[in-house]
């Protein structure tokens, strides 16, 4: 399982990285140019969508071109035969003779006539008996004169074509008076006629068709001529005067394009199938993919970044990092990498960290023969002070052998064993490594064997308990002299009771890191006005004066059998430079 603090703490590293940072910051910068680059995209695509509608409208157009032109000539002779039909409907016989010799010289249409405003025909090219009952609502014509173009009704045969014909019906006019219709059939024969081979490109099928969603004609450039129209559809829902496409499924589930066009705005309209392709082309089949174009220059310019900052960066920035970290270990020069594979900033870092690793090594070396000179001076001085404090002790021992009375050889005595305690104490620190602490678990032990060789008893019972306390010397000299004092005190006012042996307990313990303990235990057999108060006074101050420089608390307890003083100090961690005075 996964340290979860660790993998915090490596996603901090992670985010506080220079390649997330330089990317975010990248990011930052690049976001206005993003947004711009998705707004001009979905402009460029919405721009594409309407050239591939208005291309779209624009084929359906010409491929509808020649049922236009065949309509509007219809209109347009029916608008030229108005003028004439006005002048020859006094002579009826004379006008369906003209009518009828009309469409023979035109041979587009196999019916004339004109209706009027009753719904008589009263002049015609089949003569004024012509059948009229399979035109479409013509009562509502009459109702309402305009233009139509309605598919024959009626499902029969004949020279009226009333099976394959269209019906055209004209209003006229004379000074704003409706005069009736000028009624005219076009025969299917000659509309829907299937395409030729083009370099025209054709819809797959044309369908036309009157505002009330009549079909009128329809043409395929298929091989089997079939006619694609979509799925439930009505032709009446597209009626108006404007055009569109879509795409949809058509009646054999397959997704096309489609497009209606005005063939005759508001009379005729044209619905065309093309395959989808020309309503989706390859950029707008994947309309959502040029909002993705942005997005992924985003990403790689961020992936470009992050990887820029890595090879160029970061890599060489934790090469160096290897090499300080190397050299803080082995303390031996870096190699410097190729030049080429650096910039001149980086070269520029790493030969300032390789002229800063020669100029360490040689002030440690420097510092390294400072100190070692160093010490060898303070072991001299040292030992030139121990051997000052032997040569004390030596005259001070020839004034004793030469004193007369007990009580100058006695005070001369412990005079000469203070001086004695500080001698071991320079002793210790001139034979220690470290120069600057000294171990007090043995300058005591040491210390106290020498009193109990020297005034101690023969049948005394010496126990000891000593911790190893290092000490600086500013500690190690007072309680030297501290354990001194106690050590002299104790064997001088120590006794026994009768029958029984005089005995000694000194123990020294460390109790945490920030303290020690020191205790002296003596037996007590001695009358106490045997002892002698100015002496005894004296080391009572002593021993105050010297816990006091050790920041130590004093506590004795005294009983009929035994005296005991404790002395708890502190035991500093640093090293205070001794005062000049």
């Amino acid at each position: 399982m996964s340290d979860p603090g660790r993998d915090i703490s490596s996603t901090r590293a992670l985010s506080r990285g220079l390649r997330i940072r330089v990317a975010a910051f990248l990011a930052l910068a690049l976001l206005p140019i993003g947004v711009m680059g998705v707004l001009q995209t979905r402009d460029l695509s919405r721009e594409v969508d309407n050239r591939s509608e208005l291309a779209l409208l624009a084929l359906t157009n010409t491929a509808a071109v020649s049922e236009r032109q065949v309509f509007e000539r219809a209109f347009g002779a029916a608008e030229a035969l108005t003028a004439v039909l006005q002048l020859m409907l006094v002579e009826p016989e004379r006008c369906g003779n003209y009518l009828a010799q009309y469409i023979k010289q035109t041979g587009s249409y196999s019916f004339v006539g004109f209706l009027d405003p009753d719904g008589n025909m009263v002049c015609s090219s089949g003569g004024t008996d012509f059948d009229i009952n399979n035109w479409s609502n013509l009562t509502q014509r009459f109702e309402s004169p305009r233009m139509w173009i309605d598919p024959t009704r009626n499902s029969g045969t004949g020279t009226n074509g009333s099976n394959g014909a269209i019906d055209v019906l004209y209003p006229s006019y004379q000074d704003e008076t409706f005069r009736g219709y000028i009624a005219m059939s076009l025969p299917r024969t000659g509309l829907g006629v299937p395409w030729q081979p083009s370099t025209t490109r054709r819809p797959l099928s044309l369908t036309t068709y009157n505002d009330r969603g009549d079909v009128l004609t329809t043409v395929s450039s298929t091989a089997d001529q079939t006619i694609y129209l979509p799925q439930d559809f009505k032709f009446e829902r597209l009626n108006g005067d404007w055009s569109q496409t879509f795409v949809a499924k058509n009646q054999f589930d397959q997704e096309q394009a489609f497009a209606v066009v005005s063939v005759m705005p508001g009379l005729v309209y044209a619905l065309a199938a093309w395959p989808v392709e020309y309503r989706k082309p390859a950029i707008g089949r994947f309309s959502s993919a040029p909002m993705l174009f942005p997005f992924l220059m985003f990403i790689a310019s961020l992936a470009v970044a992050y990887y820029a900052v890595d090879r160029l960066v970061v890599r060489h920035v934790k090469n160096l990092r290897n090499k300080v970290q190397a050299f803080s270990r082995t303390r031996r020069l870096p190699i410097t990498s190729d030049q080429f594979s650096l910039s001149s900033e980086l070269q520029d870092l790493e030969d300032a960290l390789a002229e800063m690793a020669f100029h360490l090594l040689d002030d440690e070396a420097q510092m390294e023969d400072a100190l070692r000179e160093k010490n060898v001076l303070l072991k001299e001085i040292h030992h030139r002070v121990r051997n000052n404090l032997q040569l004390i002790s030596s005259i001070m021992n020839m004034q004793i052998r030469k004193a007369t009375e007990p009580e100058t050889r006695d005070i001369l005595r412990r005079l000469q064993e203070r001086v004695m305690s500080l001698s071991s104490v320079h002793k210790s620190i001139y034979q220690t490594e470290n120069l600057s602490r000294t171990n007090a678990g043995t300058l005591v032990p040491d210390l106290f064997e020498r009193l109990v060789a020297a005034e101690g008893p023969q049948e005394l019972e010496y126990r000891h308990d000593f911790d190893e306390v290092v000490l600086f010397p500013d500690q190690a000299v007072p309680l030297t002299l501290l354990a001194s004092e106690l050590g002299t005190n104790a064997l001088t006012f120590m006794g026994a009771p009768e029958g029984e042996k005089p005995h000694l307990f000194v123990s020294l313990k460390q109790l945490d890191a920030g303290s020690a303990r020191l205790i002296c235990e003596n037996s007590v057999g001695a009358d106490i006005k045997d002892m002698k108060p100015n002496e005894a006074g004296l080391g009572a101050q002593l021993i105050r004066a010297f816990a006091t420089q050790l920041n130590g608390k004093v506590e004795t307890t005294s009983t009929d059998r035994l005296y005991r003083t404790e002395v708890t100090f502190d035991v500093e961690d640093v090293f205070h430079e001794p005062a000049d005075h």
